[in-house]
């Protein structure tokens, strides 16, 4: 998280804060708390809101494929298709319909908990419109920042006083809390496994050092409020006294997987997404209340089969032994996994065999939480090209998961002086196959 020192309400007495602060606020000062200008620009709820409707669903992993995958060489593969198709051969599950290629023989495995939706569509067909629809379930608005789907899981199911952050992105773009206030923001780590920076004390700096210059900047902030306004300074409070829980707490060996049995990373695999998938079960176990873990690289603009394949191979093994850790430590079944990017690609292959951007039909995969595993939902035609059966809207994708988790969607909100709420009340019902 980065101060903009830009803005007068954080100019003043920036010498001495800064060095009141530079230990203290040393996991801050980097990128891992987002707040951008969240802080001084949105109010938030300050009360955690309680579901009206209570949802089997208490945490979330959402997998992202960054640069939106091929639905045709993944979950809706058409072998019998010579102008659409893809080169790989099918894999038979029992699950009727459910036939994914052959680069992803672990997740057919996983067949009976799986739910794969294969009519997903939109009308977004830019990266950065199509990544904020599918994370906030609304249309990119100039005027408004949408939560997204971590965030508002942080806010209907987060703990308000947890060591660890109720949001924790395993890199990833900055789609964060929006109006629901910086405590909903992630914490975005850019390169798991490693060290995390600033999350230990600095050198010479022990604890009782560190109360003390934390005690000089609560004599300095309350100065601040009283001539520029509490509102900011209790938010910015509250993020430093996370930091200082984080910096404290056992906890933060969840970010690491050294401890981790031998067997255990066997089962996952090797590569930055296999050991990023432990990383996310292991802050569930935690209790936090959403992990998203990025795999990037689906924009295959051209050359999509030999990267396609690579891809398969980097998510197959672990997202397969994901579940299956999470069904075997009793998690999966409050534990939705959700696997989606922001669209599809195209059914034609291109001059330089690639696939360009597709948003009218595409995939996604949910498993646990409450979710009826086993089935397939939506069809598309045997090219590939038209949806044939059970459309469903990016819109119903969220009432679904609002569904799932209890959210309460009838809370209203404000934001730009203008009433919001978690969902959009103009389009999308709840799938209810989904919901069994």
């Amino acid at each position: 998280m980065r101060l903009n020192m830009a803005n007068p309400l954080v100019s003043v007495k920036r010498r001495d804060f800064l060095r009141a602060t530079a230990a203290a606020g040393g996991i801050l000062a980097t990128s891992h708390f987002w707040w951008g200008s969240d802080l001084l620009a949105q109010g938030s709820d300050d009360k955690k809101t309680t579901a009206k409707r209570g949802g089997k669903c208490k945490q979330v992993i959402l997998l992202w494929m960054e640069g939106a995958p091929s639905q045709l060489d993944t979950f809706d593969p058409k072998p019998n298709s010579k102008d659409t198709g893809s080169p790989w051969k099918v894999l038979e599950t029992d699950t009727p319909g459910f036939t994914p290629v052959e680069n992803l023989p672990n997740v057919a495995k996983m067949a009976k908990d799986i739910c794969v939706i294969r009519s997903l569509n939109s009308k977004e067909g830019n990266h950065s419109r199509g990544s904020y629809l599918l994370h906030t379930g609304y249309i990119p608005n100039p005027t408004l920042k949408h939560p997204s789907l971590g965030s508002i899981v942080s806010h209907q199911l987060g703990k308000k006083d947890f060591d660890l952050p109720n949001f924790v992105k395993l890199r990833g773009g900055p789609f964060g809390a929006g109006y629901l206030g910086v405590e909903n923001n992630p914490f975005v780590i850019s390169n798991p496994g490693a060290r995390i920076e600033n999350l230990d004390y600095a050198g010479g700096v022990d604890k009782a050092r560190m109360d003390k210059r934390m005690k000089l900047v609560d004599e300095m902030e309350k100065d601040f409020a009283r001539q520029r306004g509490a509102e900011a300074v209790e938010a910015h409070k509250a993020m430093y006294e996370k930091a200082r829980r984080l910096m404290d707490s056992p906890l933060k060996s969840k970010f690491y997987i050294a401890d981790e049995p031998d067997d255990v990373k066997k089962a996952y695999g090797s590569g930055r997404f296999a050991e990023s998938c432990i990383i996310a079960r292991r802050l569930i176990e935690a209790g936090v209340a959403c992990v998203e873990v990025v795999l990037g690289g689906w924009d295959t603009h051209d050359n999509n089969f030999v990267r396609t394949k690579q891809l398969c191979g980097e998510f197959d093994q672990p997202m397969a032994a994901l579940l299956a850790d999470l069904k075997k430590r009793g998690l999966l079944e409050t534990t939705l996994v959700v696997w989606m990017g922001e669209f599809g690609r195209t059914p034609r292959i291109s001059a330089t065999e690639g696939r360009d951007h597709w948003p009218n039909n595409f995939c996604a995969v949910l498993a646990g939480g409450g979710v009826k595993g086993n089935q397939v939902i939506g069809e598309t035609d045997e090219r590939g090209m038209t949806i044939t059966r059970e459309p469903v809207g990016v819109q119903d994708l969220f009432w679904t998961f609002a569904s799932l988790m209890g959210w309460d969607t009838a809370k209203e909100f404000e934001a730009g002086n203008r009433p919001v709420w978690l969902t959009d009340k103009t389009a999308g019902k709840p799938i209810e196959k989904v919901l069994g």
